[in-house]
């Protein structure tokens, strides 16, 4: 089958792998005109190693590994566990996502600085428009295009039905420096805000993030300067630390600005068209699970898919194996947002016992496809 992946995150590049695995042809079509930079660190775990391992990309993943130390509260100088919301590995999602660029780029068409216009769904096809390129037909759609996803809006209504605003929003960038957070992440935290800076524990790099609680706003989510007027104006007169981060922030150029959401759909499917990823079933970035969530549901994904019996028996397979999955990490995401970034400092027993809740998903092993016969980019045969 040939297979459109709108799309070329995470989530996106680790369906076309597997697509290609299974013998499938996959084309990705992407908004942005590269593979996209900034973003939170991603935290992985369990299965979602599992399949980074079956991709034979694990070596290359822990290569990236940020080694985040411990947070302490600037205000209070008390350690936070990482366990709260880090994995077992974590590693910058601008990384993650250009490893599976790299692994799939010669053989997945990869389309950027496009998006899909309109879905005409027959019997035997789906047939797409483009915003630039000409229109053509493919078997099956799916839609890993994110929070804002225009398939989830062209397939199954307006984003307001399936997103549930948290009342957090959160702005990412790099620093120069590590503002006195060589050995580890500083964390400032009042009522409503938190400010942090993330280190690695070489003090090779950091990043900051702020966090502010408010309902929905209404911005224009491709100018860099509006959302830096907005965190300024709402981090205006804190301490030392968030003005020098706010000094910073002027200066980067690569700015993560997104509020923590939800999407919740009673199916991710209709007809030839399925979602993946944030598109779906976003957790929120609070969960510290999206990263692992796309990896997972890419794997059940492109399996179920080549397990045979239709599209349709495929897609409900895949729904069945995520559901319990998915809804454990978006209650973390409701907990994360009211608890860890907007609420008093959580107990630590709390903290490790909201960690180390069971994963509810077992990877299978699906038939293997052509690429198992040839090595994976980047290794070699055995």
């Amino acid at each position: 089958m040939d297979v459109l992946v709108c799309g070329a995150g995470v989530a996106g590049a680790a369906l076309a792998y597997w697509l290609r695995h299974h013998g499938f042809t996959a084309t990705v079509v992407e908004r942005a005109p590269r593979v996209r930079t900034g973003g939170y660190a991603a935290g992985l775990r369990g299965e979602a190693l599992d399949v980074l391992d079956r991709m034979a990309l694990l070596e290359q993943a822990e290569a990236l590994d940020l080694r985040l130390g411990d947070a302490a509260m600037a205000d209070e100088y008390a350690a936070m566990p990482m366990a709260i919301c880090a994995g077992d590995l974590e590693i910058l999602r601008d990384d993650l996502a250009g490893l599976l660029y790299q692994a799939t780029r010669r053989e997945v068409e990869y389309v950027f600085g496009d998006s899909i216009a309109t879905l005409e769904q027959t019997a035997d096809d789906v047939r797409v428009t483009f915003d630039r390129g000409r229109p053509r037909r493919f078997d099956l759609v799916a839609g890993a295009d994110g929070l804002h996803s225009r398939t989830r809006s062209l397939a199954f209504g307006p984003h307001e039905r399936f997103v549930r605003h948290l009342g957090l929003y959160t702005a990412l960038f790099g620093l120069r420096g590590h503002l006195g957070a060589e050995d580890g992440s500083r964390v400032h935290r009042v009522p409503g805000k938190a400010a942090a800076v993330l280190s690695t524990r070489d003090g090779a790099r950091a990043r900051a993030a702020l966090h502010f609680a408010s309902g929905a706003l209404i911005y224009d989510r491709d100018d860099a300067g509006e959302h830096k007027r907005i965190v300024a104006e709402r981090f205006a007169g804190e301490g030392r630390l968030v003005r020098r981060l706010l000094e910073e922030m002027w200066e980067a150029d690569d700015l993560f600005f997104e509020a923590n959401a939800q999407v919740e759909m009673d199916r991710w499917f209709s007809g030839r068209v399925v979602l993946l990823g944030d598109a779906g079933y976003g957790a929120a970035s609070a969960s510290g699970r999206g990263a692992s969530q796309a990896l997972i549901g890419a794997y059940i994904l492109a399996g179920e898919l080549a397990a045979g019996g239709g599209h349709a028996q495929a897609f409900a397979a895949y729904e069945r194996e995520m559901r319990g999955f998915v809804a454990e990490h978006q209650h973390m995401g409701r907990e994360g947002a009211d608890r860890f970034f907007l609420g008093t400092p959580p107990q630590e027993g709390l903290d490790r016992t909201t960690a180390a809740r069971p994963h509810l998903v077992r990877l299978k092993n699906y038939a293997p496809g052509f690429a198992a016969e040839r090595p994976a980019p980047g290794r070699t045969a055995r």
